[in-house]
């Protein structure tokens, strides 16, 4: 699963480091010296390949890096993002050095150099022959079993104050009418240029789903307001964020999904300041197994909520401790250990890095390290390999915040003022 995302604080980056470069060289001739990266040959398929998923007409990314002129205008901008790493946005390292990510949106330091060079020459374009063939979708495709539903409602989202986001939560039943496995999904936004990311959780139970209708029933609209997560008792089942394409589960796993119940769509979108109104009405689709043997998957959150952060710091940490053996008691007999497919990190917006890590008997395996967080690109990220974790094992999160702005004590909670140290691993039993 290729994903490539472009983050609206970015666009503030990139539009204050856009310059004068245009299509020609520094000599003004058009022509290029045979060490000069062009557009067309070097440049043109790291975008189709990082970029083109968000850049391009109709796309969040607010201008189309498809259109050879517009690139060469943004070189600047572009070395200059690609050089920190906040595009293709990755909070995410994948240096090797804690774990490695088969759905990374990572540059190597040599193609970070190649737009370095190309801005430094003059952004040319070269010869449109050079040019590589469009992009196609090389994803994976949902198969078999297959329930289709959407939001219910056609919603325009309404920011409040100066912030372009509307988070909003709406209930709905996806229509999975018998004990199933859910295997896959496949998140399609209705309306590209404002929907930034989606979450699905899983209604745990009656009284939850009596709790989120309540919520609905109080709010004027449809759906209801929400930033962290469901606000009621609801696991996740899916994440999606722009460029993601499907998501087809490690195989011979999934999600049990109980027959009947009640799930929750998170819409985070993200509004133009001009333009509109923007209406969407996203789709979504699980591919559902019914095959017993299957394993049974869950997403299992580590980390603490104990956080008691003073304000106007720099830099202030949460940290906690999960040993594996709580499994063994709550929900999994015989346990002798998890295996982990992926990570899905969570903080919220004070959250700067968060590292996590599985320590037994004097030893550690790094889970994933977030070096620089940004709230508005969360992804679950695919381990290359899986990680198998004894039931000796403790998953210790460490997480870092900067609350300079903040007047009083931040603590955990689901609210915009409130913070998280989250690390959920998708994970099966060993």
């Amino acid at each position: 699963m290729r994903t490539s995302q472009h983050a609206i604080t970015s666009v503030v980056a990139l539009v204050g480091f856009i310059g004068c470069s245009g299509a020609e060289d520094s000599n003004g001739t058009g022509q290029t010296s045979a060490a000069e990266p062009t557009y067309y040959k070097d440049i043109a398929p790291l975008v189709n390949a990082e970029c083109a998923a968000c850049h391009q007409p109709g796309g969040i990314g607010k201008f189309s890096l498809a259109n050879a002129a517009v690139a060469a205008k943004m070189a600047p901008a572009m070395a200059a993002a690609t050089e920190a790493r906040t595009m293709p946005p990755m909070p995410v390292d994948n240096d090797g050095s804690c774990n490695t990510f088969e759905n990374a949106r990572w540059l190597s330091d040599e193609q970070i150099a190649l737009f370095q060079r190309w801005a430094k020459a003059g952004a040319p374009l070269g010869d449109p022959a050079d040019a590589p063939p469009p992009t196609e979708g090389d994803g994976p495709e949902l198969f078999g079993e297959l329930v289709e539903f959407d939001l219910g409602v056609d919603y325009t989202p309404h920011p409040s104050g100066a912030e372009p986001d509307d988070y909003r939560c709406f209930v709905v039943d996806p229509g999975v009418g018998a004990e199933a496995f859910i295997t896959g999904y496949d998140i399609q936004p209705g309306d590209a240029r404002i929907v930034h990311h989606v979450l699905l959780f899983m209604l745990q139970d009656d009284q939850a789903e009596a709790d989120a209708l309540a919520l609905d029933a109080n709010d004027e609209g449809a759906g209801y307001s929400c930033f962290g997560g469901a606000g009621v008792d609801a696991s996740i089942v899916g994440i999606w964020a722009p460029g993601s394409g499907a998501t087809v589960f490690p195989a011979g796993t999934g999600l049990r999904y109980a027959a009947g119940r009640k799930l929750i769509i998170q819409m985070h979108y993200n509004v133009p300041a001009t333009g509109g109104p923007f209406t969407d009405r996203s789709k979504m689709k699980f591919q559902l197994s019914k095959d017993p043997g299957l394993q049974p998957a869950f997403f299992l959150p580590t980390g603490t909520a104990d956080i008691s952060l003073p304000p106007g710091q720099a830099h202030t940490e949460a940290n906690g401790d999960m040993p594996l053996s709580v499994l063994a008691q709550q929900w999994l007999p015989e346990f002798k250990g998890i295996r982990s497919w992926g990570v899905l990190p969570h903080m919220h917006t004070a959250g700067r890095t968060l590292r996590s890590a599985a320590k037994t008997q004097g030893t550690e395996q790094c889970l994933v390290d977030v070096d620089r967080w940004n709230f508005h690109w969360q992804n679950l990220w695919w381990n290359e390999t899986p990680l198998d974790l004894g039931a000796d094992s403790t998953i210790s999160t460490t997480c870092a915040y900067d609350t300079r702005g903040r007047t009083g004590m931040t603590t955990f909670g689901e609210g915009t003022g409130d913070e998280m140290c989250v690390n959920i691993l998708y994970a099966t039993p060993l």
